[in-house]
């Protein structure tokens, strides 16, 4: 049987609308194929950069760590050499003022009237067995006293 043309041309034309159809078809399910794969690429990348951000965040948390207790080593450090250089300091000032204050002592020993001398009318006067005689200061003058104490040193 022979086919008259116009069904001829009727079949090819709804071929090629079939043919149109399918390709459309497969062109959506590739692209959406296509999406699936970019999604999933951009998701691993997302997680990939996070695990790289958060490794990165500890990184630097633990050298924070790191950098606050060799601080804290640093400060302890120097507050026991400021409390070592504030006891030595302290030493050395008990000793300087003890020392002033034994000075002091032998000066104040040198003016006071010994058990061979007497004070007599504001002068001192020394005895040495049953002589007496006046004591005299570096200027050759008498030493003037009054109780037991001279006005100037007398050793």
């Amino acid at each position: 049987m022979v086919m008259p043309l116009s069904w001829k041309i009727g079949a090819g034309v709804a071929g090629l609308i079939v043919a149109v159809f399918a390709w459309n078809g497969l062109s959506q399910y590739l692209a959406a194929r296509h999406a699936e794969e970019i999604t999933r690429d951009s998701a691993r990348v997302a997680e990939l950069d996070a695990q790289q951000a958060r490794a990165h965040a500890q990184q630097y948390q633990a050298q924070l760590a790191v950098n606050l207790k060799q601080r804290r080593e640093d400060l302890s450090n120097t507050y026991q050499e400021v409390n070592e250089q504030a006891r030595q300091y302290q030493a050395k000032q008990a000793v300087r003022l003890d020392r002033q204050r034994q000075e002091e002592l032998r000066v104040k020993a040198s003016y006071r009237l010994d058990r061979n001398q007497k004070c007599v009318g504001g002068i001192v006067i020394d005895r040495s067995g049953s002589s007496f005689t006046q004591a005299v200061g570096k200027d050759g003058a008498p030493v003037p006293c009054k109780g037991d104490t001279a006005t100037q040193p007398l050793r």
